[in-house]
C-alpha cells in the first residue's frame, strides 16, 4: 500500500470503530424497538387506570374486581399486550389501591420517562373518589364537572 492509502484506511477504521461504539452504547435498533414496545405497554396501563376510575365511579365508588368495559365505561383500553397477546394484570391491593402489571422487556429503570414501575413490571395506584388523578401520577387534582 502506498503512503497515500494509509490515511484513508485509518479514517475508515476510525469511522467503523465510532459506529460500533455507538451501537454498543445505545443498544442499536433492537433496543429501540424494545423501548417503543415498553412505551406502548406503559401507555396501555395508563389507559387501564382510566378504565379503573370509570368503573369505580359507576359502581358506588368501589374498585372493580375485574377489568372489562361496560356500557357506562366503554373505553378503548387494551386488556392485553399487543405484542405478546398476554393479558395485562390487575390486582386490587386494598379498599382504594390497586396494581396494574405488564411484562416489560427492559428493566424498570429504562427507558427514561416511563412511570414508576417495580421489578415485576407493576405500577401501584390509588383511587380517590371524587378526585381526578393525573394520568400516571399519585398526586390528585380537584374534580370539576
Amino acid at each position: 500500500m502506498t503512503s497515500r492509502g494509509w490515511p484513508a484506511l485509518v479514517i475508515g477504521l476510525l469511522a467503523a470503530l465510532a459506529v460500533g461504539a455507538g451501537l454498543v452504547l445505545t443498544g442499536g435498533p433492537s433496543e429501540a424497538r424494545k423501548e417503543r414496545r415498553d412505551r406502548q405497554r406503559d401507555s396501555d396501563l395508563s389507559a387501564l387506570a382510566g378504565l379503573v376510575r370509570c368503573l369505580a365511579e359507576h359502581d358506588h365508588r368501589r374498585l372493580p374486581q375485574v377489568l372489562a368495559p361496560t356500557p357506562d365505561c366503554d373505553w378503548q383500553a387494551r386488556l392485553q399486550d399487543p405484542f405478546t397477546g398476554k393479558p395485562y394484570r390487575y390486582e386490587v391491593t386494598g379498599p382504594r389501591s390497586y396494581r396494574l402489571c405488564a411484562d416489560f422487556e427492559l428493566p424498570e429503570d429504562r427507558p427514561p420517562g416511563l412511570r414508576d414501575r417495580d421489578a415485576a413490571g407493576c405500577v401501584s395506584r390509588e383511587y380517590l373518589p371524587g378526585r381526578r388523578t393525573a394520568p400516571g401520577a399519585e398526586a390528585t387534582i380537584p374534580y370539576r364537572e
